[in-house]
């Protein structure tokens, strides 16, 4: 029964695309750069205008505070007096004795002149402190100071100068304007210009995406194609490489499936073939069915050794393979080259060992035994008649080396690169007599790489065949 699984909400939930949201931020960005450059270039200015009308009313204050301290005692005339002989200003000047009464106003119109006044700027300098106090208000600039008046080393009064500036105040409100209209214009070109750069950067991520796309679909031939020198083209190139890889290890199975159900089909046709003969005939003698029967087992027996050779190299494939151990490669050789020496014998082929001690490697035993057989075996094989097969094992500097060497017809250039495919013969009607399945080679140069090591070959038409497996040594009190 087909199971219909309905999507979650999670599934349906609409998302935010790319070039939006690259949008919003560059936008988010440059609000918050806009409204600092709306605030803070008049914050300054404001900083700035006050601290001169601080430095100007100040010095005022202290100037009329220092001449009536010169007075005997505060009074209405000589507070008066005094203040003319200063020269009259435009702005308002107010002088109150010690408990803050007014003695002297210089404003006509709202003159508080004989009144008590409780103000901060009046109450600050009568207690012996300068104060100053600065505002934007109703279009002008808005700023006191006062000083206190020291009479016998005692503040006796104090002197309130303020003043009202709207020349400045409209200076501020020119520079916040022309920022507000500058903002709007920086702002309208950072929306363009933002929607332009995600509109870009979106259109090379969904290009990579398109691409991420086909090769999980199995096109494995497409290449991504985004220019540059930056990560988006380098996230390409890795995709490539990817897609490179993916379509070479497709090539492969292609080819692993092919082969093996080619060397698979081999084998059952001639079974089938022989079965069915054995059924049709009536009369067959009894040696002629013994002779089918046995050629049936071989080829049963020919199956069975290519299912166990591509089973092998499925586990080496997945890393299945035996967790390693330190193996002494000498006598895994000399074991190998036991179980061998009947084969050499019966293809007149002498087997000949030279073999250093303390050859111990990290692998497993089953595997190095498997590599060691299957060298030689096919040394022995693939040889000439009275020929020799060679076998070196010594140590190296921090390496271990195993080299077979034969007296064959060697392998063609052409093949010498292709040796170690599955399922790859140079000569298949030779190996197929040999009882070679193809995979061999392929499994020793899987299991050497497992493991560690490398495998190579040489070889020269007429010469001969020498293959060389290098391991690293296995340290001292490496874990078994």
């Amino acid at each position: 029964m087909i199971e219909i699984r309905p999507r979650t909400v999670r599934e349906y939930k609409p998302r935010m695309g790319v070039q939006l949201k690259m949008a919003v931020t560059y936008i988010a960005v440059m609000l918050a750069v806009i409204v600092l450059l709306n605030i803070y270039p008049v914050a300054v200015s404001e900083d700035f205008m006050f601290q001169s009308k601080q430095d100007s009313l100040s010095t005022r204050a202290e100037l009329y505070a220092d001449t009536l301290a010169g007075l005997d005692e505060l009074t209405p005339e000589g507070v008066e007096h005094v203040i003319g002989l200063l020269g009259a200003s435009e702005t308002r000047i107010l002088v109150v004795n010690g408990s803050l009464a007014a003695l002297y106003d210089s404003s006509r119109d709202t003159s508080v002149k004989g009144s008590t006044l409780l103000l901060n700027e009046a109450r600050a300098a009568v207690a012996g402190n300068d104060y100053f106090r600065a505002r934007v208000d109703e279009g002008a600039v808005l700023s006191v100071a006062s000083a206190p008046i020291v009479i016998g080393g005692i503040p006796a009064g104090a002197v309130c100068v303020y003043d009202t500036d709207s020349a400045r105040a409209e200076l501020l409100d020119d520079i916040s304007s022309n920022l507000r209209g500058l903002s709007v214009i920086i702002m309208a070109v950072a929306i363009v210009v933002s929607l332009l750069l995600s509109r870009v950067f979106s259109r090379r991520i969904s290009a990579l995406l398109k691409s991420m796309r086909r090769v999980r679909d199995g096109d494995y031939s497409h290449r991504a194609e985004v220019r540059g020198n930056d990560e988006y083209s380098d996230l390409a190139e890795e995709l490539n490489a990817l897609s490179e890889r993916f379509e070479a290890v497709e090539e492969m199975r292609k080819r692993f499936v092919s082969d093996a159900s080619h060397e698979l089909k081999t084998p059952l046709a001639s079974i089938k073939l022989l079965a069915d003969s054995m059924v049709q005939s009536d009369n067959m003698p009894p040696d002629t069915m013994r002779e089918f029967a046995l050629d049936i087992a071989e080829e049963t027996d020919r199956l069975s050794r290519i299912a166990q050779s591509m089973l092998n190299i499925t586990r080496l494939d997945s890393g299945a393979a035996a967790a390693p151990e330190p193996v002494d490669f000498e006598a895994v050789v000399r074991r190998a080259a036991r179980m061998l020496e009947p084969l050499a014998q019966q293809n007149d082929i002498r087997l000949k060992l030279d073999l250093e001690g303390e050859c111990v490697i990290l692998a497993s035993d089953d595997y190095a035994y498997q590599i060691v057989f299957n060298l030689v075996e096919n040394a022995i094989k693939y040889n000439r008649p009275h020929g020799e097969v060679h076998v070196f094992l010594f140590r190296k500097g921090e390496e271990v080396r195993l080299i077979v060497s034969d007296t064959g017809i060697g392998i063609p250039s052409a093949d010498i690169e292709r040796i170690f495919d599955r399922f790859y013969r140079v000569d298949k009607a030779r190996s197929r007599a040999a009882g070679g399945s193809g995979l061999g080679l392929a499994i020793v140069a899987n299991a050497v790489r497992q493991y560690g090591g490398s495998i190579s070959a040489e070889s020269e038409a007429g010469e001969g065949t020498r293959i060389t497996v290098v391991f690293p040594v296995a340290r001292e009190g490496a874990d078994k």
